[in-house]
């Protein structure tokens, strides 16, 4: 497993959490935008300070993506853009025909809108399952 962290050691974990991380309710995603390049992934957990997310993808770089909407499957949420850091990005496992790869990335939020604190504070409360 190919691990490639972008600031930092947060190999501590939780103890430099500054929020809670709640786990997210199945069939909840992700939509990263950036410019004109979006990718879709399954939302992980969630905190006021950020997400981690798992998605497949083609790519052998690292995209640059710069905002974020939270969406769940079953049309009952649908958050604006959010802008966003990708802190990490974490190679879990290839595809048998190599061509895919399955990754996690971890997401800080940038500065957010007393709106998107609301927002977010909602969706925490209500679209989650409890602690991770």
């Amino acid at each position: 497993m190919d691990e490639k962290r972008i600031t930092g050691d947060r190999k501590q974990g939780k103890e430099n959490r500054k929020h809670t991380r709640f786990l997210a309710k199945e069939l909840t995603f992700v939509k990263l935008v950036s410019g004109h390049e979006e990718n879709v992934g399954q939302l992980m957990d969630i905190s006021r300070s950020g997400l981690s997310i798992r998605y497949f993808t083609t790519a052998d770089v690292l995209q640059d993506f710069s905002d974020l909407s939270i969406f769940s499957s079953d049309g009952d949420y649908n958050s604006g853009e959010i802008p966003i850091k990708i802190v990490s990005d974490i190679e879990r496992d290839k595809s048998p025909s190599g061509k895919q790869t399955l990754r996690r990335y971890g997401i800080q939020f940038n500065e957010l809108t007393p709106e998107q604190i609301d927002e977010l504070d909602d969706f925490l409360l209500n679209y989650t399952l409890g602690e991770a």
